[in-house]
């Protein structure tokens, strides 16, 4: 989720949600409710970026872009023109999530596949760097240059990855299977926002969102935003599924997940209806090795349908 001209601060809403409009932190985020007897966890509702306060560092909009040139930037990248992403032929780790210890250690995994794979696409879509976002854990709160955010959601922030422990924890103690199908989504959402920030991607589709007149048009630009993260990121999962297999049981708890992530009912429009969540998530993983991944995922020339 926000520089105002860059900064991202993301969470995922169910899963990641996976990890939104930016304009307060005054959206509280929400949640999972106790998971009755034979469900599963409701989704996480992010905090909004749209409605985030910014920090000291966003405290001034990037200047420079101008209508075309922005649209210029989310719409033709160099991003759009890459290979198919690469398997990272990284394996799941064989770890408990039932204590914080083993979270770090799941989600630390799941990171390291994450930079492996997108390394080669960054470098062949020209970024301004190739590196790794910074990987933090945290349980309540924790600072960041976009304000203090709170568990339970996740959060991308100028190249920063937070994740909270426990809520993974919880997860894990009424169902295994879908804590690692959660963990694994929600990393590889916010490492889609970071994807977008060092292609340019997520600075000029917040400079858009200020310019636009009308809040309708600033939603639409985050869904926008919010569900490209969420088809990079299950199109690296889907690269890699022969080695970490997304089958049987697992896949199945992940398209559930992925289908009743976005907006919950009542929630603000910023992250984009569940049917669409569901379908920009399966449209990134079964992207195949004949197809250019990342343009696969290139929601800033979809019609307004798709990204209601």
């Amino acid at each position: 989720m926000v520089n105002l001209s860059r900064t991202t601060l993301r969470g995922l809403a169910g899963v990641v949600a996976l990890a939104g409009l930016a304009t307060s932190f005054s959206a509280t985020a929400q949640a999972a409710p106790t998971a009755q007897a034979g469900t599963k966890p409701a989704p996480v509702v992010e905090q909004s970026a749209a409605t985030a306060e910014p920090g000291p560092a966003v405290a001034t909009a990037k200047a420079g872009y101008t209508g075309p040139s922005a649209l210029k930037i989310v719409r033709y990248n160099k991003l759009y023109k890459t290979p198919a992403i690469p398997a990272s032929r990284c394996k799941e780790v064989n770890v408990s999530m039932r204590t914080t210890a083993g979270v770090q250690q799941y989600n630390t995994q799941l990171y390291k596949c994450l930079y492996a794979a997108w390394k080669p696409i960054l470098a062949a879509a020209g970024a301004k760097s190739t590196a790794a976002p910074k990987l933090h854990f945290f349980t309540s709160k924790a600072n960041t240059l976009c304000g203090v955010i709170s568990a339970p959601t996740s959060y991308y922030c100028e190249n920063n990855i937070y994740i909270p422990t426990p809520y993974i924890v919880s997860l894990w103690k009424q169902s295994p299977t879908y804590a690692r199908v959660y963990a694994t989504n929600t990393m590889a959402h916010e490492y889609g926002h970071h994807i977008q920030e060092q292609t340019g991607i997520m600075d000029a589709s917040w400079w858009r969102q200020r310019a636009m007149k009308t809040n309708t048009a600033k939603l639409e630009e985050n869904r926008r935003r919010e569900l490209q993260a969420s088809c990079l990121g299950s199109a690296a999962i889907g690269a890699n599924r022969r080695f970490y297999p997304m089958t049987g049981a697992l896949y199945n708890e992940w398209r559930w997940l992925v289908q009743h992530s976005g907006d919950q009912k009542g929630s603000v429009r910023d992250h984009g209806s569940l049917a669409n969540h569901g379908w920009w998530s399966e449209h990134g993983f079964f992207a195949t090795s004949s197809t250019t991944t990342a343009a696969r995922c290139n929601t800033y020339e979809s019609a307004p349908s798709r990204v209601s």
